[in-house]
């Protein structure tokens, strides 16, 4: 059962959240939480002894945007994340608000994409979905942004300091109503990428091994046509690390994907995670440290829903004080914000209940935990790497910055009572692994890429 935290935030509200994201802005300001405002300015919230504090405005702030999807990433490959702030209307292809990538410096932020108006100035198109990956393992993420009836994009930082768009050279330019990107670990090496629309098809992206990506929807059998999809996220189907995509959408059924012995995707949903809803957002994660993830649907104007795998199945759970019967949440996220070992779940909203954030936290669980901190070959949190931890005889495993790549770039797996860990291993996107055998439980890993640069 989760309950409400009351005082994680400052008393003032954000009116009409829309968009959430955690980044890593260096050792003077820490880990921070990126709130996206539809209609008015956007807020960082710094964690400052156990609390949310809400840094001055400045151009991270942009005032007149109207924020859909916040994706955080080092792109410059100076260790510090940058944070893409994607300003689409799902209703408008040419929305009047272009995206914004904001590069952190003492003091302040400065728009990126201002200084590049011929790629994307003010009257490129905005995005919808937004996503940060380092396709050569090198530390220099790029942003693969989608949007409306709009060419998939890939903007990169080149060792000039320019920026361009890779997507056509890679494989990545399709044309899709684009509203989800998340990503999930493939069947061979690599990440895949799952586009999801919400009108029309949607993509599905596997590396060719040679650097590319080959789009693989047809041959999955995926006839994603008018599904109303608002959400997704990979995630472990049935306890024993079976990976497979869960999708939620305004109408009809929610889905469950999975690939058969003949490489095709089927909905295995069973009823209860299937039931229908006004689905605005998704959250996978182990809110309880039972070593275990939940599920939690928010819905609009009815109640969001709980559910966790027990006894080897999916079981609705009750959501306690998260229920919020009346609100119209926007985003949702999981996160530790106040550093101990048990994740919060903060959700964005549109109206309700006053709006703005709410933030919730499971009621009296002492379960065990650990959290694993992948870094890059510069020192940023190695969003993309593959986390696998082995303890009670199976595997859980995690992607660093989840499947949206918006959540805190750290792994974190529930314990229950579990004390001994047999080992962790750590996969970074080029391929680089490293073993942690026996570590200790209840405490937060940095973990170094084992070429990473010093000095």
């Amino acid at each position: 059962m989760l309950e409400r935290l009351r005082d994680l935030f400052e008393e003032a509200q954000i009116p009409q959240a829309s968009a959430l994201a955690v980044a890593d802005l260096g050792p003077e300001r820490g880990s921070a939480l990126i709130v996206g405002v539809r209609a008015g300015p956007n807020r960082l919230l710094v964690a400052r002894q156990g609390k949310l504090l809400a840094e001055p405005l400045t151009e991270l702030a942009d005032p007149f945007g109207s924020a859909r999807a916040i994706a955080a990433g080092d792109l410059d490959g100076d260790g510090i994340e940058e944070i893409w702030i994607a300003n689409g209307d799902p209703d408008r292809p040419k929305a009047p608000h272009a995206d914004r990538l904001f590069d952190a410096y003492p003091g302040g932020f400065r728009d990126l994409l201002a200084e590049h108006p011929t790629l994307c100035g003010p009257l490129a198109p905005s995005s919808l979905a937004a996503l940060a990956f380092d396709r050569t393992g090198e530390g220099r993420f790029g942003f693969l942004v989608a949007g409306a009836k709009q060419p998939i994009r890939l903007i990169e930082q080149g060792e000039d300091g320019f920026l361009s768009d890779c997507a056509a050279y890679l494989g990545l330019d399709e044309i899709l109503d684009a509203r989800i990107v998340a990503q999930g670990p493939g069947s061979g090496r690599g990440l895949e990428f799952f586009i999801g629309a919400g009108c029309g098809p949607s993509a599905w992206f596997v590396p060719d091994g040679a650097g590319r990506f080959v789009e693989c929807s047809e041959a999955l059998d995926l006839r994603a046509v008018d599904l109303d999809l608002v959400d997704a996220a990979f995630l472990d189907a049935d306890g024993t690390g079976t990976v497979a995509l869960f999708c939620v959408r305004r109408r009809g059924a929610q889905l469950l994907w999975l690939r058969d012995t003949t490489g095709a995707l089927r909905n295995v949903a069973p009823a209860c995670l299937a039931r229908v809803s006004a689905a605005r957002a998704l959250v996978i994660a182990d809110l309880d440290n039972d070593g275990f993830e939940e599920i939690f649907i928010a819905n609009a104007g009815e109640p969001n829903r709980l559910l966790g795998f027990r006894e080897r199945g999916w079981r609705p759970l009750d959501p306690g004080e998260a229920l919020e019967p009346t609100t119209v949440p926007t985003a949702a996220l999981a996160a530790d914000l106040d550093e101990d070992g048990r994740l919060e779940l903060v959700i964005a909203r549109a109206a309700g209940a006053g709006g703005g954030l709410a933030c919730y936290r499971v009621a009296d669980s002492d379960n065990n935990w650990i959290r694993i901190a992948p870094r890059t070959r510069n020192g940023a949190p190695a969003r993309g790497a593959l986390v696998r931890l082995a303890a009670q005889g199976r595997i859980q495993w995690r992607i660093v910055g989840g499947s949206r790549g918006n959540g805190e770039p750290v792994a974190h797996f529930g314990l229950g009572e579990c004390t001994r860990i047999e080992w962790v291993d750590v996969r970074w996107p080029d391929g680089a692994v490293k073993r942690l055998r026996a570590p200790e439980p209840r405490r937060t890993l940095v973990v170094d890429h084992p070429r990473a640069r010093v000095g």
